[in-house]
């Protein structure tokens, strides 16, 4: 009599793994993917933040007190390196600009070796502002997933964040 029982719910646990565990897995997934997509997006908002933090403090009086004070291209472009740990600076595009200037570092590692002075004269007095923007291409798993996503492929998700202050020293 058991076994007759055991018969009829043979396919059960198949069933039943197919409605909760494969919903279970995509959410899984999704809940990493959204995370990692979330860290991503903080590390570039930050290192535009400080990037720019830098910048706003190494200006033409800055220069004036010191002859080692005036920031290059490289200087800003290796502070935001630092600040955007974990990303690659080959993908990461940033954009300078100071007053009416602006420099692209397209990708970020162009510009590390620098040794040109940014913000120039006369963009780098007291009250000037000072914007740093960057996108990062953010390669998703769950793209694979989309309607008409072709198989295992991960689509680029471009993520930006932007930081203005005015040159303070």
């Amino acid at each position: 009599m058991k076994s007759r029982r055991n018969r009829g719910q043979a396919g059960s646990v198949l069933l039943e793994f197919t409605l909760i565990g494969i919903p279970l897995m995509f959410l899984v997934i999704s809940i990493v993917e959204m995370s990692r997509g979330m860290w991503v997006y903080a590390s570039v908002a930050y290192a535009v933040k400080e990037g720019t933090r830098y910048a706003s403090v190494h200006g033409a009086n800055c220069a004036s007190a010191s002859s080692s004070c005036p920031v290059t291209l490289g200087a800003i472009a290796t502070v935001v390196k630092q600040a955007a740990a974990g990303l690659d600076p080959g993908q990461f595009n940033v954009t300078m600009t100071a007053g009416g200037s602006s420099t692209s570092c397209a990708p970020l590692s162009t510009c590390l070796s620098s040794s040109t002075v940014w913000p120039a004269s006369p963009n780098n007095s007291v009250g000037i502002p000072v914007k740093i923007s960057a996108t990062y291409p953010f390669n998703s798993a769950l793209s694979m997933f989309w309607p008409g996503a072709k198989p295992v492929a991960f689509a680029a998700i471009t993520l930006g964040a932007e930081s203005q202050e005015e040159i303070l020293f």
